[in-house]
């Protein structure tokens, strides 16, 4: 499996705390069978500000406990989208998803389909390749899970968090995201962990939930083969 959506940094964001946290999350995923991480530390105006030199200094040195472990660690962001976007990409202010041109673009609860759809639309005019971060988690989308379909016609791939299909993230979050995947609308299913136990992977829990419900081809899809593409660049 491969995880594209991680906090797995220590303290860059409001992820793993430290480096013995970090060290015992890639433990974690590395007996579930992850083999590929995606660090995806927030950047998210007044909120994150996406410490560049403590990212690249916890990235490399994490990097090398993860290969130990037969883990592949990449750079990345979890980016709260705003008008600043567009030259933090370009001037590489903030990492895009392991480097590529695709970027993982997170929103807040309450914004409507027009403005996902406006930065949707002007990223892929500018060259990136949108993934919605937990798509599932929009008020707008709660109401009308079909909406998502213009985001994905658009151009955007949608990512939805192991936990939300689990149920451990409430009852909307599950509705909205098993609607997604009866509707072949997610592109990549991801951990979005954030420690140990309150946020932590449940990627092989999922994975086998998956693959019941809807086949080891769809799992492998969702779980190894998208992502795949993903850290190819593709």
């Amino acid at each position: 499996m491969i995880d594209i959506h991680c906090h797995v940094l220590y303290g860059v964001d409001d992820g793993s705390m430290d480096l013995q946290i970090s060290q015992l999350m890639i433990d974690q995923m590395a007996q579930m069978g992850v083999t590929a991480v995606i660090a995806t530390p927030h950047y998210r105006h007044h909120m994150f500000h996406y410490p560049t030199q403590q990212i690249e200094e916890a990235y490399q040195v994490l990097r090398e406990y993860a290969a130990s472990k037969q883990i592949s660690l990449f750079p990345g962001c979890e980016y709260h989208v705003d008008h600043d976007i567009f030259d933090h990409l370009e001037t590489g202010r903030v990492h895009s998803l392991a480097d590529t041109s695709y970027v993982l673009t997170e929103y807040s609860y309450s914004d409507s389909l027009d403005r996902i759809l406006s930065y949707t639309q002007e990223l892929i005019l500018r060259g990136w390749k949108p993934v919605i971060a937990h798509a599932e988690r929009y008020e707008v989308f709660h109401r009308k899970p079909r909406l998502a379909e213009e985001v994905v016609d658009a151009g955007a791939q949608i990512q939805v968090n192991a936990n939300s299909i689990l149920g451990l993230d409430g009852r909307a979050v599950k509705k909205a995201s098993r609607k997604f995947l009866d509707l072949d609308l997610v592109s990549y299913i991801a951990s979005d962990a954030h420690d140990l136990v309150e946020r932590a992977s449940h990627m092989g829990e999922c994975f086998s939930f998956v693959r019941k419900k809807y086949g080891e081809e769809a799992a492998k899809e969702l779980f190894e083969e998208n992502p795949g593409r993903i850290l190819r660049g593709e």
